[in-house]
């Protein structure tokens, strides 16, 4: 038994060293629990075939607790708290089959306990947790008649493991679900009024609990503000045109549809503007409309897509804005000029609009 208190001790303050605290800092949480407790080490000793008398180590454990949260930093958080319990009872009866029989002595434990808290996020609003501490147990040792009674008041250490639970839009509310040991409680005398002649009699008590916290002072987080979308995309005209045409290749649609599925997937688009360019191979004025047609083509296509009709709109600059300068001005050969102005043939999707930010 003892081996596995040290290891309950070990697992518990490894808990505290790598923790996260629900609740926000420096503020004060209370709440209450209850469970079932079991008593541990020596109970048996206590079994008597002979008398047919039983001990019956399971009990009914409650309390209130109590803490103030010194620190949580989004990962790890710490915490200090206050309880006071039931620890539960221990039972001797005139049977050894519970349901028979009557109490003929009883080993009450309650009292007051102080621990250190931590614990670690493991997933949105769930916390895994640990503590340490000592408690103050006043222990009653009573016969069926509550006569030549004694008690007792001695320190034992106390171990919480544990997680907790709750709702992002509730951060005042959580619940928890705790393991919980407490270390060699009681001291029983065979001479009472001398206090002398002490049983090797000190179990421990583990318990399984159920709670619900209250979290004073608990802030929502404001909402993130939506990010500002201002996307540009472009595309050669030479990708999605025919030289000199202003309908579609059959290439063209995957180009574009993965620039619809990314605009369609911001929170909100407020403009769509399709802008088409061309070089200055041929009239301005029919390099005009040619770039105007090629801006319209791409348009509709974006609408069948999904993109709402009232944010598009499409322009066609012609030659104006080239890409290349005057680094083709002194090329020969219209294959190779033309080679050579195919930056400048191009079509530009610019996008404004917001997008949600996800915590």
């Amino acid at each position: 038994m003892k081996k596995s208190v040290i290891a309950l001790a070990v697992s518990s303050l490894a808990l505290a060293g790598v923790a996260q605290a629900a609740p926000q800092a420096q503020t004060f949480y209370a709440g209450a629990n209850a469970g079932w407790a079991s008593f541990h080490d020596g109970i048996e000793d206590f079994n008597d075939p002979v008398e047919k008398e039983g001990v019956y180590k399971n009990s009914v454990t409650y309390g209130v607790f109590g803490g103030y949260q010194i620190l949580n930093n989004g990962t790890f958080g710490l915490a200090t708290e206050l309880a006071y319990d039931d620890f539960g009872t221990l039972k001797l009866r005139s049977s050894q089959v519970e349901k028979d029989g009557e109490t003929v002595a009883k080993m009450q434990n309650r009292g007051p306990s102080l621990s250190l808290k931590g614990s670690v996020q493991v997933a949105d609003g769930l916390d895994l947790y640990g503590r340490a501490g000592v408690a103050y147990v006043r222990t009653d040792y009573k016969n069926k008649d509550n006569v030549d009674g004694q008690h007792v008041n001695q320190a034992s250490a106390v171990f919480g493991a544990g997680l907790e639970y709750n709702l992002p839009s509730m951060p005042q509310l959580a619940a928890r679900l705790e393991y919980k040991w407490v270390n060699n409680v009681g001291k029983l005398y065979e001479d009472a009024q001398a206090k002398k002649d002490v049983v090797d009699f000190r179990p421990d008590i583990g318990s399984v609990n159920l709670g619900l916290t209250y979290r004073f002072g608990q802030v929502s987080a404001p909402a993130p503000a939506p990010q500002v979308i201002n996307k540009n995309f472009t595309f050669s005209s030479d990708v999605l045109f025919a030289f000199g045409k202003a309908s579609l290749k059959g290439s063209a649609a995957q180009a574009l549809d993965k620039a619809t599925a990314e605009i369609n997937g911001y929170g909100s688009v407020t403009g769509v503007q399709v802008n088409g360019y061309t070089d200055y191979i041929g009239t301005a004025k029919s390099n005009v409309r040619l770039s105007q047609r090629r801006a319209e083509t791409v348009a509709n296509y974006l609408l069948s897509k999904g993109i709402k009709r009232d944010v598009l709109s499409a322009a066609g600059y012609g030659e104006t804005n080239p890409v290349t300068g005057d680094t083709c001005k002194k090329v020969k050969g219209r294959k190779a000029k033309i080679a050579c102005l195919a930056p400048d043939r191009r079509v530009e999707i610019q996008v404004q609009g917001t997008k949600k930010i996800t915590m």
